[in-house]
């Protein structure tokens, strides 16, 4: 097998505030495979954002290793770090707060290459003008300015803004929370082509476990800043292990009342732990924190009923 594009060891990131010192991130270790999608799920506050932007530098932190391509990052100077940016872009959840409202959307999307000195200013213009057909908005929206705008048109944008400087690694964080449903299935199918005409890599970060499922091909699960479960999608969803993944998968809601288990029982979640869990393979490529529960009584089953997916 290649090696991984992107690697993560024992990777922490702690805040503090009036209470003290807060663990967003703690002791994260994980691969990321060339030209995958590896969806990361939880809830507000579980540290999947923090995940995103330590892994894009954008935090430096306190602890741990961080590998792309093969070459540490981890401690790089913003000026050694400045050709990685080539290589290494995200999507923000909210475009009309990550994109300037000053600025035409032309001046938007070449920006990133003046900074990184690609092309002269007629060259510029040209490939931001290729890059708005090619997330499916008209030319002439190079003059325009984000407000003019609806809220998909402007996520495209920023999906221009992120693809501009060609990078081989896509960090989405929640890019769809923010859009109607409709709105939502054009910028996921957007995302899928570009990813196979490109041929991206993406971190996907995201709350809603229907849109996880359509777009990755594996899932992290986050709990209180460590990362509890990992597995091929079909198997997570099939076989979930961590009662906080089950608690997670309990919450979808299902369309069809007959399907409906209107007596489930409760699920008790853990404590969080001291030290980070150690993922223990169970089979099926599938990984669990040994830390939480008891790892004796794991068992993977395959007759389990999986929930449908419509997108």
């Amino acid at each position: 097998m290649d090696s991984p594009l992107v690697r993560v060891q024992n990777l922490s990131k702690y805040f503090s505030d009036s209470t003290g010192v807060q663990k967003a991130l703690d002791g994260v270790s994980l691969d990321i495979q060339r030209g995958e999608t590896l969806g990361i799920v939880g809830e507000s506050g579980s540290g999947k954002t923090t995940l995103g932007r330590t892994i894009m530098r954008l935090y430096q932190p306190e602890h741990g290793n961080i590998w792309f391509d093969d070459k540490e990052i981890t401690k790089l100077n913003q000026k050694k770090l400045r050709p990685f940016r080539r290589e290494i872009q995200m999507i923000f959840q909210n475009p009309y707060e990550s994109l300037s409202p000053r600025l035409t959307v032309g001046e938007i999307l070449e920006e990133p290459l003046y900074i990184q000195k690609m092309g002269n200013k007629k060259e510029r213009m040209h490939k931001a003008l290729s890059m708005l057909e090619k997330v499916g908005l008209p030319r002439t929206s190079y003059e325009k300015k984000i407000h003019e705008f609806s809220g998909g048109q402007r996520q495209r944008i920023g999906i221009a803004r992120a693809l501009i400087l060609e990078p081989k690694f896509i960090i989405a964080d929640e890019p769809v929370s923010a859009l109607d449903v409709s709105v939502q299935a054009q910028v996921l199918n957007l995302l899928k082509d570009l990813q196979s005409e490109l041929n991206l890599t993406y971190l996907f970060i995201s709350h809603d476990l229907s849109v996880v499922h359509y777009m990755s091909d594996r899932v992290a699960v986050m709990y209180l800043g460590h990362l509890i479960e990992l597995a091929p999608k079909h198997e997570l969803y099939r076989n979930p292990i961590h009662p906080y993944t089950k608690s997670l998968l309990a919450s979808i809601p299902v369309a069809n009342p007959e399907r409906r288990n209107p007596y489930r029982e409760p699920i008790i979640l853990p404590e969080k732990p001291l030290y980070p869990p150690q993922l223990v393979h169970v089979g099926n490529d599938h990984y669990v924190s040994a830390n939480m529960i008891n790892i004796k009584d794991f068992e993977i089953q395959t007759n389990q009923r999986e929930v449908s997916y419509n997108y």
